[in-house]
C-alpha cells in the first residue's frame, strides 16, 4: 500500500526499495510532470544517521549536472515529518537486468557502456563526490540505451569522513574495493575499481568475486585473485579485458589516476579494435604460378625448369634463417653464462629494493604539494590536496613541527568545502557542525527566503566574529565576497512582488463584485502570512489600511 500523496505529487506506484527507503512513481499536481520520488519514512527519520545520510544525498544530486546521473527536481518535508525529494523518472531497466536477462554483453557494448559510466564519474569527482556504491543496480538504462548513475545515499565529499569512520563499512560486497573493505576511505580511483568490477559482470555476467556470505566476500576483495574474464568468454579482446584486470588492482595507485584517464584509454581500445575489424586480412586469393594456361575448367602447369619452384624457395629461405639464428652473437654468448645471469638477478633486486623505497610517500613533498594547491584560487582541488597529501601527516603523525600550519591548511579546505554547500539545505540537528556555520547557514536561508536586508546585517555581524579567529581564513574571504555581492543587489525580493501583483488586482477589480471578493480575500490571506515577518510590516500595514477602506465585509 502506497501513500497517495508526497509533497506536490501525487503518487502512481511504487517503484522501487532499498535501504534508505522507498522510491514511487509521481506526477506533480501543478505542473503534471512526471518524477521518481524517493521516501524516507519517519521510522528512520528518527534516527540521526538516516537523516544525515538522506541529505547528503540531496545535497550530492544538488551540486551535479550531467547526461548521465539522473536530475533533482525539488525536495522536502511532510505534515508527517516524512522526508522526501524528487528527481527524473527513467523509464527503463537497470543494469543488473540488462546482465541477467542476456548473461553477457557484447565487448563492444560494454566499452559504450562503461564511457558512459566513466562520464558520470568524471563529473561527481569534479564535483569533490565520491559514489561509494557504484554497482549494476544504481546503473539505470533508458529505453534509447543511456546510462544514468543514481543513489548517492552513501556517497561522500573529498576528506569529509566523519560518516565513512564512524559508520563502519558503506557500500556492496561484489562491487566493494580493497580498500573499502578494510574500512579505509574511499577515494575517486575505489569508484574506477567497482567500474571494473561491474565491466566483469556486464562480460562474463557474474561478479568477479561470490562467496556464502558478505564477509567472504569482501576477504576474497582484499586478498583473492579472481579469473581472468577471457577464461568465461575466450573472444573477449585483449586490450579490453588488460584494462579491467588493471582496474580491479589492490593497490589503488596502479589503477588508471581518473574517470578522465580512464575514458581516454576506453576510446583508444574502442578505436583500435574497430581499426583492425575494418582492416582484417582478406580471404587468401589462391594465384596460379607464371606460364600456366587455362584449357576450359582444366589449368595446364607450365613446363618443367631448371629453377626452384616457390615452394621450394620459402623452404630454402626458412632453413638459412634456423640455420642463422643457431650462429650466437657475442653478445648472446657472453649472457648464456650462469655467473652472469645471477649477478644480473643480484642487481635487479637491488635496484627494486632503491625504488621501492624511492615511491614511498616524501612528507615534505606532500607538504609543498598541498601548499601550492591552497595558495591557488578556491576549489575542489583543495579538498583533494586535503584528502591526498595534509590528512595522512596528521593520520601518521608526520612533520610534527608543521603540524599548526598543517591544521591551518586542513581547516581552510573544510571552510571551502562549507561555504559550497550552502546553498543545500542545512542540517539544522547540532551534530558537527560548528555554530558559526549554523548561524551562516541560517542566514543564507533568510536571503535565499527573500529577507535580503536582515540577511544582510546578519553577515556583517557574522564577518565580525569570523575575523576574531586567525584560522578562519578563506572563510573571512568568502563571507566577505558574498556581503560585496549582496549589497550590489537590490532589496526587492519575491514578497514584495506579491504584495504588488494583489494590490493591482484589487484595484483592477473595482468594477467587479465577483473578482472584487476574490481580490480582497487574496489580500486578507497575505496579511495573515505575513503578520509575524519583521521585514514586511510597513507592507502589511498598508494592506490592512487598504483593506479596512474597502466596501462590505470579510467572513
Amino acid at each position: 500500500m502506497h501513500p497517495d500523496q508526497i509533497g506536490p505529487y501525487r503518487i502512481e506506484r511504487k517503484i522501487g526499495a532499498g535501504g534508505m527507503g522507498q522510491v514511487y512513481l509521481g506526477v506533480h499536481k501543478d505542473t503534471g510532470k512526471t518524477a521518481a520520488v524517493k521516501v524516507l519514512p519517519p521510522s528512520m527519520a528518527r534516527e540521526d544517521g538516516f537523516v544525515q545520510r538522506f541529505r547528503r544525498e540531496i545535497e550530492s544530486l544538488r551540486k551535479l549536472s550531467n547526461r548521465h546521473i539522473v536530475e533533482l527536481y525539488e525536495d522536502g518535508t511532510t505534515d508527517d515529518a516524512t522526508f522526501y525529494y524528487s528527481m527524473e523518472y527513467i523509464d527503463g531497466s537497470t543494469l543488473t537486468t540488462e546482465i541477467t536477462d542476456r548473461k553477457r554483453l557484447p565487448w563492444k557494448e560494454v566499452i559504450e557502456l562503461s564511457l558512459q559510466i566513466s562520464a558520470a564519474l568524471k563529473a561527481a569527482h569534479d564535483a569533490g563526490i565520491v559514489h561509494r556504491d557504484l554497482k549494476p543496480s544504481n546503473l539505470l538504462l533508458t529505453r534509447d540505451r543511456v546510462i544514468k548513475l543514481t543513489d548517492f545515499g552513501v556517497a561522500s565529499l573529498f576528506a569529509t569522513s566523519r560518516l565513512t569512520r564512524t559508520g563502519g563499512i558503506v557500500g556492496t560486497a561484489e562491487y566493494m574495493s580493497p580498500e573499502q573493505a578494510r574500512g579505509q576511505r574511499a577515494a575517486r580511483r575505489s569508484d574506477l575499481y567497482s567500474l571494473g568490477a561491474v565491466m566483469y559482470a556486464m562480460l562474463t555476467g557474474r561478479p568477479p568475486f561470490t562467496g556464502p556470505t558478505a564477509n567472504d566476500i569482501l576477504q576474497k576483495h582484499q586478498f583473492a585473485h579472481f579469473d581472468r574474464p577471457s577464461r568465461y568468454v575466450p573472444e573477449i579482446p585483449r586490450l579490453l579485458e588488460d584494462l579491467v584486470c588493471q582496474l580491479m588492482e589492490k593497490d589503488p595507485a596502479k589503477r588508471p589516476h581518473d574517470a578522465l584517464v580512464l575514458m581516454k584509454r576506453l576510446e583508444q581500445i574502442r578505436a583500435r579494435l574497430l581499426f583492425q575489424e575494418e582492416n582484417a586480412e582478406s580471404p587468401t586469393i589462391e594465384r596460379h604460378g607464371p606460364g600456366a594456361t587455362f584449357s576450359g575448367d582444366l589449368i595446364e602447369a607450365p613446363p618443367p625448369s631448371d629453377q626452384p619452384g616457390p615452394a621450394t624457395m620459402v623452404r630454402n629461405v626458412m632453413r638459412d634463417e634456423a640455420t642463422a639464428a643457431l650462429v650466437k652473437s657475442p653478445l648472446a654468448r657472453f649472457f648464456d653464462n650462469i655467473f652472469v645471469l645471477l649477478t644480473m638477478f643480484a642487481l635487479i633486486i637491488v635496484v627494486g629494493i632503491w625504488l621501492s623505497r624511492r615511491s614511498k610517500i616524501d612528507p615534505t613533498q606532500n607538504l609543498n604539494s598541498a601548499r601550492v594547491i591552497l595558495n591557488q584560487p578556491a576549489s575542489p582541488a583543495w579538498m583533494g590536496a586535503r584528502d591526498e597529501y595534509l590528512q595522512p601527516l596528521l593520520d601518521e603523525e608526520l612533520l610534527s613541527d608543521s603540524k599548526l600550519e598543517i591544521r591551518a591548511m586542513i581547516d581552510k579546505a573544510n571552510q571551502y568545502e562549507f561555504s559550497r554547500s550552502l546553498r543545500a539545505d542545512g542540517d539544522s540537528s547540532a551534530t558537527a557542525e560548528s555554530e558559526i556555520q549554523r548561524l551562516i547557514r541560517t542566514t543564507f536561508d533568510l536571503y535565499n527566503d527573500g529577507d535580503a536586508a536582515t540577511a544582510r546585517e546578519r553577515l556583517r555581524l557574522i564577518l565580525d566574529v569570523a575575523k576574531s579567529d586567525p584560522r578562519n581564513t578563506y572563510l573571512v574571504e568568502f563571507l566577505d565576497k558574498t556581503l560585496k555581492q549582496w549589497d550590489g543587489k537590490p532589496l526587492a525580493n519575491g514578497r514584495d512582488e506579491l504584495f504588488a501583483k494583489i494590490l493591482g488586482r484589487v484595484g483592477s477589480a473595482a468594477d467587479n463584485l465577483e473578482e472584487q471578493q476574490a481580490a480582497k480575500a487574496a489580500l486578507l490571506a497575505v496579511v495573515l502570512l505575513y503578520e509575524t515577518d519583521t521585514a514586511m510590516q510597513k507592507q502589511v500595514e498598508e494592506a490592512k489600511l487598504l483593506l479596512g477602506s474597502l466596501p462590505g465585509e470579510m467572513e
